[in-house]
């Protein structure tokens, strides 16, 4: 069963539009690709989301805001702290959050040696992704966060090293429609994310 992290504020309004945008060309059938070095690059913005279909408390927010970021490819440690205005366990009208976070970027022949451990070079491949609604499980996604997957697609993940990104979501403002939330991209990952496992 669905945990639901936010509020869903629905209403029966038809609206005869589709927002379909590829970003690319169709993903080719992965094949495996020989490691590279790549470091961690540090993220830190506000992200600003006004939806018309589905509002999320200050906590919700941060929940599955923090759940996408992870699950595109950002360090364990991102951190989402979101802008609290109306009372505890209400949906905000306007979600406002600060975010930091670590993609990863291939290593530049030459750079130097890094000082830090959380910046020396990791073994990367890339590894491929797709969201829908209810899967996978553990990003606990619904038709009703597809304005959330968009914005995320288009303002975040090109913070991210990613190829093939192909987003074929159909955000109908005020509706909630099953099949709406599709997106696909490849993503430089840690070898041991990217491996599949068995």
């Amino acid at each position: 069963m669905k945990r639901l992290t936010g509020f869903k504020a629905l209403a029966g309004v038809a609206v005869a539009s589709v927002a379909s945008v590829a970003y690319a060309a169709p993903m080719a059938p992965t094949t495996p690709t020989t490691p590279v070095a790549a470091v961690w690059k540090t993220h830190q913005l506000d992200f600003t989301f006004t939806g018309f279909t589905t509002h999320y408390t200050c906590s919700g927010f941060e929940s599955v805001l923090g759940r996408l970021l992870r699950a595109a490819g950002a360090r364990s440690d991102a951190r989402v702290s979101a802008s609290c205005t109306a009372p505890l366990g209400h949906p905000e009208h306007i979600s406002i959050a600060h975010l930091s976070f670590s993609t990863l970027v291939p290593l530049e022949p030459g750079a130097p040696a890094a000082t830090d451990a959380k910046s020396k070079p990791v073994e990367a491949q890339w590894k491929t992704v797709r969201w829908q609604a209810h899967s996978p499980l553990a990003l606990d996604l619904g038709e009703g966060d597809c304005e959330l997957v968009d914005e995320f697609a288009r303002r975040l993940l090109p913070l991210y090293t990613v190829r093939d990104v192909v987003n074929d979501m159909n955000c109908v403002p005020h509706q909630v429609q099953i099949g709406s939330v599709d997106l696909r991209f490849r993503v430089l990952a840690p070898l041991s994310a990217a491996k599949p496992k068995t």
